[in-house]
């Protein structure tokens, strides 16, 4: 198995991960939809968005 992706903050870890990740969608067949994409796509992000550091202006 391969190492997790480590995903940057501000990015929403799904759609990252299914970006990058090759592995996820390799087992669809050609003009197959994956189902949690668009169960992604239409209910959007949720509490998936990696949190940014707080920063401060000085």
């Amino acid at each position: 198995m391969a190492a997790p992706i480590e995903v940057p903050p501000g990015q929403c870890r799904q759609c990252y991960t299914h970006a990058y990740d090759k592995s996820i969608h390799r087992r669809l067949k050609p003009g197959e939809e994956c189902g949690p994409c668009l169960d992604h796509m239409n209910h959007g992000h949720g509490s998936q968005i990696v949190p940014k550091p707080k920063s401060s202006w000085w």
